[in-house]
């Protein structure tokens, strides 16, 4: 190719690495890899310069930047590939935006106090990631050809595939725009209430629930989609899967091209889950207890997303 900008348009290759030698003429450098080293960023490049070399069609002129970085413990090392896999993604959703991917949610909270408050682009300052406004509706999106049927867990797993499955079929994503700022706010709502909630019930001390509540040391967690402030919040693994839930709540009515409530209002929306809230924090907590308190695995087990969507369909179908 006549292009020689590939390096320029290409993060290149990461690799972490036990030493490296030079030649004595320094024109051959040795790699030395232990089994936790190898490639953290650029495998599918690597993949790619591969099958040109194999296939004797690399073209001349062109380079590739190739990092290797030494002397990391292998704790580190986890953090060091979150965070370069976290900004591959931070640069497809400010692509995404460039090509006005997201131009229908900004019309749509146009004009709500936290319209100003979402990012949609790299480096911006802002309280809340599209990445994450993406993973919401992946919550609620029950028509997606990838997520029928299925629990959406990548809404918690992976914000990476979340953006992928939004690109695959924005249109199923589009159908949510109705109960959109809804989605927004049952969000914010449910960290906020749920405690209060299960105490209220249960009469037991929600606060004790290490591992299902977050509290925050100074001042208050901030709450842009119902504009408050509270010192307690759900833990994100504890959350998706009591969100995820209500998505039994959704539905596409025959002829319609959109989303909407199975009831009739968003206010009997949050009747319904004052009621089934002390409930699913308690299963909640359980399976907390099962996994030492630790809500990233309550957040991957599968069980726990299906157990909580049949006590809202159950609570739903004796409710009618």
């Amino acid at each position: 190719s006549s292009d020689l900008t590939f390096h320029l348009k290409n993060k290149g290759i990461t690799v972490l690495a036990h030493s490296v030698e030079y030649s004595a003429d320094k024109r051959y450098v040795t790699v030395y890899l232990n089994e936790d080293n190898g490639i953290v960023d650029g495998a599918h490049t690597y993949e790619i310069v591969l099958k040109a070399k194999n296939e004797d069609n690399c073209p001349g002129g062109q380079y590739v930047k190739f990092e290797i970085i030494t002397g990391i413990p292998l704790d580190k090392a986890v953090d060091i590939t979150r965070g370069l896999n976290t900004a591959v993604q931070v640069q497809e959703a400010s692509l995404a935006n460039l090509q006005h991917k997201f131009d229908w949610i900004k019309e749509t909270i146009e004009g709500e106090p936290y319209a100003g408050k979402v990012a949609y682009k790299q480096n911006e300052k802002k309280d809340f990631d599209i990445r994450d406004l993406i993973g919401l509706l992946t919550l609620f999106n029950v028509e997606h050809p990838e997520l029928k049927g299925k629990n959406p867990k990548e809404a918690y797993v992976s914000k990476a595939k979340c953006l992928k499955l939004y690109q695959n079929n924005q249109k199923s994503y589009e159908m949510l725009k109705s109960i959109l700022k809804d989605i927004l706010y049952l969000h914010d709502y449910i960290h906020i209430n749920s405690r209060k909630l299960y105490n209220e019930k249960k009469g037991g001390k929600a606060g004790a629930m290490k591992g299902v509540f977050e509290q925050k040391e100074k001042g208050n967690f901030k709450f842009i989609f119902i504009n408050s402030e509270n010192k307690y919040k759900l833990f994100s693994g504890t959350l998706y899967p009591i969100l995820g839930a209500m998505r039994f709540l959704v539905e596409k009515k025959e002829g319609d091209d959109a989303y909407t409530w199975k009831f009739k209002t968003f206010k009997e929306v949050i009747s319904f889950f004052d009621k089934i809230a002390p409930d699913m924090i308690a299963s909640t907590y359980d399976q907390s207890i099962t996994y030492g308190r630790k809500p990233n695995a309550v957040g991957k087990d599968n069980n726990h997303w299906d157990n909580l969507y049949k006590t809202v369909a159950l609570a739903y179908l004796t409710d009618k």
